[in-house]
């Protein structure tokens, strides 16, 4: 449950329960539910607003207690991405875990920094007022509080309520990506209760303030990109990638390229095709899929070349633009 991950950006994962409801376009192909289909959690589907949530066991609750002993003895701060098989803000979450939760956060948060990733940042305050915590809670702990994004409703529905609560490091994850994300919005002057670290631009010679698109995008400490694993796994253009990492680049803001997925550039397979494999082509707004065998690959124009090939997820590698992007925000004291 969580001793190893596999997420490149975190150094533990712990799911204090299993399961959950989708709510978007990026739960379609979610691991865990299938995961949870195929009976490795037991007979009973945890999957569904009905359905029960499985509360981890009490070793496993114990792990954290254990990664903090070994964090402070090596005199370093560990990352715990909680958690990667529910949603802590859904509203069918076990309560009594919940609160236990918190309790582990506040016991371990001198040597862990948690990582509380949501796509449901309109249940954050409710949940904070049910629990009986102080608004200040998120930062207090050191939390890393994110929401998912998948595409631009998701961003303009999640994002700005994500900026109204305080947290030591604010992030989104916009894994899987399935279309373009502009994070250009208005500055966090426009929203009720902005963050108090983050300052206003200094005033010009003139005493104007510069009241930039991108000011919006200050208010977060990093952003994760990716494209989707799995047998049924949606394409993402390099565009909605790169354009993501160009917006972070403007406002040195953190950009982690966790990589490709299962579709990616021909430039990522490093040489022509040597067996007919999958392709996908953005038109007019959809994504069109066809095969590519070696003969017909040597025979086309660039120009009509697909945008991406179905390489699998090791082969389609992390780097974008000649390079990986591997960065993290920096850890405040």
């Amino acid at each position: 449950m969580g001793t190893k991950t596999g997420i490149e950006w975190t150094d533990h994962t712990f799911n204090p329960w299993i399961g959950c409801t989708k709510v978007s376009a990026g739960c379609a192909n979610c691991y865990a539910k299938t995961r949870d289909d195929r009976h490795m959690l037991g007979p009973v589907s945890h999957w569904g607003p009905s359905a029960p949530r499985h509360v981890t066991s009490a070793a496993n609750w114990r792990e954290p207690i254990r990664w903090a002993k070994a964090a402070r003895a090596a005199g370093r701060r560990d990352k715990v991405f909680c958690a990667s098989q529910a949603d802590i803000f859904e509203l069918e979450a076990p309560v009594a875990a919940r609160q236990a939760l918190w309790r582990l956060i506040g016991d371990t948060c001198d040597a862990l920094d948690w990582q509380l990733l949501t796509k449901r940042p309109e249940n954050i305050l409710s949940v904070m007022c049910d629990d009986n915590l102080n608004l200040g809670f998120f930062e207090l702990t050191r939390c890393w509080l994110g929401v998912s994004v998948e595409n631009q409703a998701a961003a303009d529905e999640r994002i700005p309520l994500l900026l109204q609560t305080p947290a030591a490091l604010r992030f989104i994850s916009a894994e899987p990506l399935l279309g373009p994300v502009s994070l250009r919005w208005k500055n966090s002057t426009d929203f009720d209760t902005p963050h108090p670290r983050h300052k206003m631009p200094e005033p010009d010679e003139c005493g104007r303030i510069c009241t930039d698109e991108y000011d919006g995008l200050r208010e977060l400490d990093w952003v994760i990109c990716g494209g989707e694993s799995g047998p049924n796994a949606r394409p993402m253009l390099p565009e909605w990638a790169e354009s993501l990492r160009d917006q972070c680049e403007v406002t040195g803001t953190a950009f982690f390229f966790k990589g490709w997925g299962e579709w990616a550039p021909g430039a990522c397979a490093g040489h022509l095709p040597t067996h007919t494999e999958r392709t996908a082509t953005w038109w007019d707004g959809r994504w069109l899929y066809d095969s590519l065998t070696p003969r017909q690959s040597e025979e086309l124009h660039c120009d009509d070349a697909p945008d991406l090939y179905r390489l699998g997820r090791e082969a389609a590698g992390a780097m974008l633009d000649g390079r990986e992007w591997k960065e993290f925000p920096t850890v405040r004291p």
